[in-house]
């Protein structure tokens, strides 16, 4: 039986790459804001997500909700104000898979920097729209190239 997603009609990749960065911009903002219903509009469920010993997967969106609002009122205790990505980069696997990822700067409310880290995210394609599906952090200096 041929895969339905292999056999997907191509879409123009240029227009693609921008879709997923735009989620990704989008996302991030939301999350800043503090606007986690938003935020969660661009995850897919279940969900994988990094914790202190691994990764964790949110079967339900309740589940995500609340893992992602005590992750953000843990940065908004240490000062945060936003996330803003410094390096962006998008590569399409297939017509419903991608990985975007790079280096983001975490910052607080005065304009200075809390932290920097290097993150992945896989996104697939849900009802044509690019959703996150595993999310990943690491140093910065770890990125991976994407072309």
């Amino acid at each position: 039986m041929p895969d339905a997603l292999a056999q997907a009609p191509p879409a123009d990749p240029a227009i693609e790459r921008r879709t997923v960065e735009t989620v990704m911009l989008d996302y991030f903002e939301a999350f800043s804001r503090g606007d986690m219903a938003a935020a969660m509009t661009f995850m897919n469920v279940p969900l994988m997500s990094p914790t202190a010993h691994g990764f964790a997967a949110y079967t339900t969106s309740t589940d995500a909700l609340a893992a992602y609002t005590k992750i953000r009122d843990d940065l908004g205790r240490h000062g945060y104000a936003k996330s803003e990505w410094i390096d962006l980069r998008v590569k399409l696997l297939g017509p419903a898979y991608a990985i975007a990822g790079g280096v983001y700067v975490r910052y607080k409310a005065d304009g200075s920097e809390l932290g920097r880290s290097g993150g992945t995210y896989l996104l697939n394609k849900v009802d044509g729209v690019w959703k996150i599906a595993v999310v990943t952090r690491y140093p910065p200096g770890d990125v991976p190239k994407l072309d």
